[in-house]
């Protein structure tokens, strides 16, 4: 079947052109990275847990991975590091970050993916402390996920095992918590994977708000999907 979605994208980013398209895929993660501290999604009363970001180019097996240790907001395209899709690094100076098992885990497994965000947002990190899935109970989320979001278990971090229980977990869906640890939002792009972080955290949000006056109110699964599908299917300027 004909992939007009990776098509486009290829073309967008000019992956054919000797790396012009690699080189704006490494501008946008540091814009994203700063967006990511202005949001909030990497800091709670000063702890500052700044998660780490990847791109796949198109079609590719080629993934920009954020540095390890490195504040998201600072990051210059100079400092992320390129791997394969089993972590192997091919440029960089630095080391990649501790979760790249995992990015590479999930783009292994799906295909449709090109960006993945993974932060330790707090109102999404006190579900999966939990273990309990965010409801869908906002439209924002129920046009990212078509339902919960689901836990993946607990295990130890930066492994191959926290990879494949991560990406088993998220299964085709757009976002999954991290037992004890965190969210992981994808996207056919990066902008998509940080604004499904965004709509998450956001509801995770609302949902402990609502739980102070009463019981939050599930969207019915079948308006879930509906939701999703005209998403998928007529919002924006498709």
């Amino acid at each position: 079947m004909y992939d007009y979605q990776t098509e486009l994208w290829r073309k967008l980013l000019h992956v054919e052109d000797g790396g012009g398209g690699e080189h704006r895929l490494k501008e946008e993660i540091c814009q994203i990275g700063r967006r990511m501290d202005e949001s909030g999604l990497a800091m709670f009363l000063g702890v500052y847990a700044p998660g780490n970001l990847s791109a796949r180019l198109p079609g590719s097996e080629r993934v920009i991975v954020t540095p390890s240790g490195f504040p998201k907001g600072a990051l210059k395209p100079e400092d992320l590091v390129v791997v394969d899709l089993h972590g192997n690094k091919i440029e960089g100076r630095w080391r990649p970050s501790i979760e790249t098992p995992m990015h590479c885990a999930i783009y292994r497994r799906r295909q449709d993916v090109n960006g993945i965000v993974h932060a330790h947002a707090p109102r999404s990190l006190a579900y999966a402390v939990a273990y309990e899935e965010i409801p869908a109970t906002t439209i924002e989320l129920a046009g990212v996920t078509g339902g919960r979001v689901p836990v993946a278990r607990y295990a130890t971090p930066a492994t191959e095992e926290l990879g494949e229980i991560t990406a088993e977990a998220l299964g085709d869906k757009d976002a999954v918590l991290m037992g004890n640890h965190g969210l992981v939002a994808v996207g056919r792009t990066l902008e998509e994977a940080f604004n499904n972080a965004l709509s998450v955290e956001y509801t995770a949000m609302v949902n402990i708000y609502a739980k102070v006056l009463g019981v939050p109110v599930e969207i019915p699964l079948d308006e879930v999907r509906a939701v999703r599908r005209y998403i998928i299917e007529k919002y924006g300027q498709k």
